[in-house]
């Protein structure tokens, strides 16, 4: 008799119903009443089999009613299935518009099998802003080009064609688990012996992204590497410079245009989300302004949003600014009024990111920190407000189009600033921020944020000399960033930093390479920040820097001679992050197990390290979200059985510690609240380990990665409710999925990569793919599955 599970699936059919009442895509969709009717319903037919359960369980008109009713509710939550992986495929789809013609125009010419160019070059050109990016983008992801070519790398170029940073870049992306930081450490010669490697005998397409360099002879040195691979190779420039097209030696052109009326009033509708009918007539007239330029319909579609009064919009139509649009010195007074009618809030934190080179990948933790440390932030004092505002910020930045190219990894994202809005923060921030070298002079009495950097084709290994000019007198700097990779910050530079930057929040030194820190650090009281990621010369650091009562992070990650922590760790009462390399072999609780601020710990490289937190007490790490732990290669034990007392954790990231056990007695399942669990290079691991589950009702990502000697994933991995992305890579001995992985519905990415039997059983029409089917976005071997 159906009559027993019965109350269960309507129950559960009510949860899920209940999650769609509260869900804005219903109302979206024009679907809400339907759905409260049809939990009217269904609470009504719950009554009636609680009502029959009392009954004769062997009546069978009552039995059959039962049956028929199973197969309905069935069809229901099959139907709310469908429904709800509908709205994830809709929620995953970035809809780019107006440009599907553009992409298969190149997209046809790549797949070309009669071309006699090797490898065969595509110049994409056009005025900034037009889209270029977002083109060779559309292209680059193409289910067709996914297909056709083995390997794809994507190189931002940008205005400095500098041969080195370029082969690193692509061997970096070529080769993704190396320690990208030994690519650095390599001379030309042998960063070009590894690039013919890896492209030897590859079909590959390489995009290389707003190169400006005209230098033919640079240029051939670049193109002389890419022989190697097979016929069809392909490489895609994108240039505003029309002498360029001619240096690459392309042999298709596609000259970007502006988009067509209707595309443009699209493309402001997506941004300002709803338009009202009076302002329909305005928006059409500043359409025919824009010259179809995306950047600037994106924009203005953002100040939309934020802003409909009509005689608002009135006033800017007849401004001169919206002259008919006719090449690239027109765009930024136009993206120059979208900024000007941002919050203060917002321009601050724009012109921050001016510190920046252009195309620079913003990492939204990183960003968190540079705008708390810098003040920038207006919220009280509590940690988690402030970083909700900062991802506030974030989010409406990259809503009006000053940030660009999201990608949401759930905890963090990562976005660049369009290099045309990076000139515009240039101009607005020059009172604020600056830029600086070592040969700037002087620098403003109002600038508050600098960043100072050695041009990338000069860079050197030993200290430089000089102490520029402008750090030599006494400032009112709060934030000073050095931009440089190993190229020398000396002893002297950093004294004159203490000596005359009193009011520094943030000091960010991160490349450096002096030896000894001055034991002055201390002076900077007001210091937030601080960063020595990358200084592998220094080994000890004073014991005075445990002065630092405002100290929030501190990030000592990378510092390969650090022999240990100064011994007053304690004392940094404030300190929310903390990332370190150092010689240590235990981690003392007196020391970080004190620290009742700390948010985030990352432990990298600690080789000789080898226990955490003897002793640890349940008070210990109360307001740990984030705990990462990497290539610590003999670190043996970590206090599982304590996870359960860290409250806060939401993130735990593990990777090649190949002698840890993650195993405990008894293999009990307790209570974690983890949203995020990594683990990677484990090679004798044979299953996960058990306390995983305890997770089950917050996990949303899940990253297995090289452990070859696991077979089977868990039964209870379908039993992960809110689980929404599921990576698994080189793990050569898992054959394929448990059963139960339908009910995952919130499940919305699925990658495999390098898993050769379970990605074949994974395809379509193969033997694990009604497993799966459901699944919104599904990537094997790199490749997006179609269906």
């Amino acid at each position: 008799m159906a009559g027993s599970i019965l109350p269960h699936i309507a129950e559960k059919l009510l949860d899920k119903l209940a999650s769609f009442v509260v869900d804005e895509v219903s109302s979206a969709w024009g679907v809400k009443e339907e759905i409260l009717k049809l939990q009217k319903t269904l609470v009504a037919i719950s009554a009636v089999i609680a009502d029959a359960e009392q009954r004769e369980p062997h009546e069978h008109r009552l039995c059959a009613w039962l049956d028929d009713l199973r197969d309905v509710l069935d069809e229901l939550e099959n139907a709310l299935d469908e429904f709800q992986c509908e709205v994830l495929r809709k929620q995953i789809i970035k809809r780019v518009i107006g440009r599907d013609i553009d992409r298969d125009a190149i997209v046809e010419r790549l797949l070309c099998p009669g071309m006699a160019q090797n490898p065969f070059v595509v110049s994409i050109i056009g005025i900034g802003g037009l889209g270029k990016t977002t083109l060779a983008k559309l292209v680059y992801n193409d289910s067709r080009v996914e297909v056709h070519f083995e390997k794809r790398i994507w190189v931002c170029v940008s205005e400095d064609f500098n041969l080195k940073n370029i082969l690193q870049k692509i061997v970096s992306h070529m080769s993704p688990t190396a320690d990208q930081s030994n690519n650095h450490d390599l001379d030309v010669e042998l960063l070009q012996a590894n690039l013919r490697g890896l492209l030897k005998d590859k079909k590959f397409l390489l995009v290389l992204d707003d190169v400006w360099n005209e230098n033919r002879r640079q240029w051939n040195e670049l193109a002389d590497l890419l022989y190697g691979g097979t016929k069809g190779s392909s490489l895609i420039v994108t240039t505003r410079n029309s002498n360029v097209v001619s240096t690459v030696r392309a042999s298709y052109e596609h000259k970007l245009e502006g988009l067509s009326r209707d595309d443009c009033i699209a493309l402001i509708e997506k941004h300002a989300k709803v338009i009202d009918p009076e302002l329909l007539e305005i928006v059409s007239q500043i359409v025919g302004k824009c010259g179809g330029v995306p950047l600037v319909l994106s924009a203005l579609g953002g100040m939309l949003h934020s802003n409909t009064d009509v005689r608002h919009w009135r006033s800017i139509l007849a401004k001169d600014i919206l002259s008919t649009l006719q090449n690239e010195d027109d765009i930024i007074p136009i993206i120059r009024l979208s900024y000007d009618h941002l919050p203060p809030h917002l321009k601050r934190c724009c012109a921050f990111c001016s510190l920046f080179p252009k195309d620079h990948s913003f990492w939204s933790v990183t960003m968190r920190s540079f705008w708390k440390s810098a003040g920038l932030i207006d919220t009280p004092s509590d940690t988690d407000s402030q970083d909700e505002e900062c991802n506030h910020y974030m989010r409406e930045l990259l809503a009006r189009s000053f940030f660009q190219d999201l990608e949401d990894y759930g905890v963090d994202f990562h976005f660049r600033m369009h290099d045309i809005v990076h000139d515009l923060a240039l101009l607005v921030a020059q009172n604020e921020c600056s830029i600086a070298n070592f040969d700037t002079p002087s620098i403003q009495q109002t600038v508050r944020h600098t960043s100072f950097f050695v041009n990338s084709s000069n860079r050197q290994v030993e200290p430089l000399p000089a102490v520029p000019p402008f750090l030599r007198k006494p400032n009112r700097l709060h934030t000073l960033i050095f931009q440089f990779y190993k190229a020398g910050i000396s002893k002297e530079l950093v004294n004159a930093c203490i000596s005359n930057c009193k009011y520094l929040r943030l000091l960010d030194l991160k490349g450096s390479n002096f030896e000894v820190m001055p034991r002055s650090i201390d002076t900077l009281k007001h210091l937030r920040f601080l960063s020595l990621y990358g200084n592998e010369r220094i080994r000890r650091l004073p014991n005075s820097i445990c002065d630092l009562q405002s100290l929030q992070i501190l990030w000592l990650e990378r510092c390969d001679s650090l022999e240990e922590l100064p011994r007053d760790m304690w004392k940094l009462i404030n300190l929310e992050q903390l990332s370190i390399t150092t010689r240590q072999k235990s981690l003392k609780s007196n020391g970080i197990g004190c620290l009742k601020s700390l948010r985030y710990l990352w432990i990298n490289r600690c080789n000789n390290l080898e226990s955490l937190f003897e002793g640890m007490d349940t008070e210990s790490f109360t307001a740990l979200q984030g705990l990462y732990i990497f290539c610590c290669s003999s670190l043996t034990s970590i206090p599982v059985n304590r996870l359960n007392s860290l409250n806060s954790l939401e993130v735990l990231s593990i990777s090649y510690c190949e002698k840890l056990s993650l195993s405990m007695d008894g293999e009990a399942v307790f209570s974690l609240t983890l949203r995020e669990f990594r683990f990677s290079g484990f090679p004798l691991m044979l299953a996960l380990p058990e306390w995983v589950h305890g997770s089950a009702n917050t996990l949303q990502s899940l990253r297995i990665h090289d452990c070859q000697q696991l077979e089977d994933l868990p039964d209870w991995l379908p039993k992960l409710s809110h689980l929404k992305r599921l990576e698994i890579s080189e793990c050569y001995n898992i054959s394929s999925l448990p059963d139960g992985m339908k009910s995952l519905a919130a499940l919305q990415h699925l990658e495999i990569d390098a898993c050769d039997e379970l990605g074949g059983r994974c395809q379509p029409n193969r033997p694990d793919w009604h497993k799966i089917a459901h699944i919104p976005e599904i990537k094997i071997n790199g490749k997006k599955i179609n269906y």
